[in-house]
């Protein structure tokens, strides 16, 4: 996953923001005694919101206590005071994700990318072993079927922004349907993870349309959007209000299925997650990101056009002179 799927820190009360800190600390922790040290370094805000949506629909680890921090032990956090299956289940799903991104970009043109990923591979393996023989070979499934159904899709010169994120909102549809044992129970936490992996696809696409661009790359907005001729440079407001749009649909219905969500515990911190959380990571994708470019070149032009000035008025000191 892609670390998308984060609260908005400021409107979050402070015991609601200490409770959701204890969750990725102990999230944190988990990684790292269930798959080693360095497990602990892929830990992720989307991973955390799994682990704090399977806790409160189960009413699982509702006390913390008190301990050092495993990565800088000069810093004391709150954990679990419990063994908690939710937490090993979120552990188990950031293995399954991370794996197979690195799966996916060991076919990325980029050299250092891949480089990096060749580095980081063995250790991955020796993290996915783990988890099939702790029993999460579904999970290793459901990740394995989304990388061939993703490329499947790529492949297609006609893929709509649909078909493209269909492979993502598929597989955290069968992820959150998994934490709950009711039937109506699952069908909406289904209906939750599908929109949820869609707006995480969406986004990332979104993120990555400029660089899409420059190198050829597949990215469903392109073709949606017929920007194939498109100089990145000249990609105004326009497009990035479309993709909004796009998105925001797709925000609606996430929403909407977790309204109907049962939940025992923690209904704050999630509910600020999937509204002020979602739509203050639009705004930072979508159109902070575009105007902080559009700030810096106006600032290279002014620089360059005093430059310039500053160059004639010398120039003309010494014909004067």
């Amino acid at each position: 996953m892609f670390g998308y799927i984060r609260p908005q820190k400021s409107e979050l009360l402070v015991k609601d923001y200490d409770a959701y800190r204890a969750v990725y600390c102990s999230l944190c922790r988990q990684l790292g005694k269930s798959y080693g040290f360095c497990a602990s370094l892929i830990l992720s805000y989307d991973s955390t919101f799994y682990a704090i949506l399977a806790m409160s629909v189960r009413g699982e680890c509702n006390s913390y206590k008190k301990g050092r921090c495993k990565v800088n032990p000069t810093k004391r956090c709150d954990y679990c005071s419990s063994r908690s299956k939710s937490l090993e289940d979120a552990a188990a799903l950031s293995i399954a994700a991370f794996y197979y991104k690195l799966e996916d970009d060991r076919r990325d043109e980029g050299f250092f990318k891949r480089l990096a990923v060749r580095l980081v591979k063995p250790f991955a393996k020796r993290w996915r072993k783990k988890m099939i023989k702790y029993g999460y070979s579904d999970f290793d499934m459901l990740f394995s079927d989304m990388l061939k159904n993703q490329l499947e899709a790529e492949q297609d010169s006609a893929c709509s922004v649909d078909r493209a994120a269909e492979p993502t909102a598929k597989a955290l549809a069968q992820a959150a349907r998994m934490l709950s044992n009711g039937e109506s129970q699952r069908r909406v936490l289904e209906s939750l993870g599908y929109y949820l992996g869609k707006w995480i696809y969406l986004m990332d696409a979104a993120d990555d349309l400029e660089d899409d661009l420059k190198r050829g790359g597949f990215n469903p907005f392109i073709n949606h959007l017929s920007l194939d001729s498109e100089p990145v440079e000249d990609l105004d407001a326009a497009v990035y209000e479309r993709i909004n749009e796009i998105i925001n649909e797709n925000a609606f219905m996430l929403l909407s299925s977790f309204n109907l969500i049962e939940l025992m515990g923690n209904r704050r911190i999630l509910e600020n997650i999937v509204t002020l959380g979602v739509s203050s990571m639009q705004k930072a994708v979508l159109f902070d990101k575009k105007a902080e470019k559009s700030k810096n070149k106006d600032k290279s032009e002014n620089d360059e056009n005093r430059d310039n000035s500053e160059n004639n008025d010398n120039a003309k000191t010494i014909i004067s002179n």
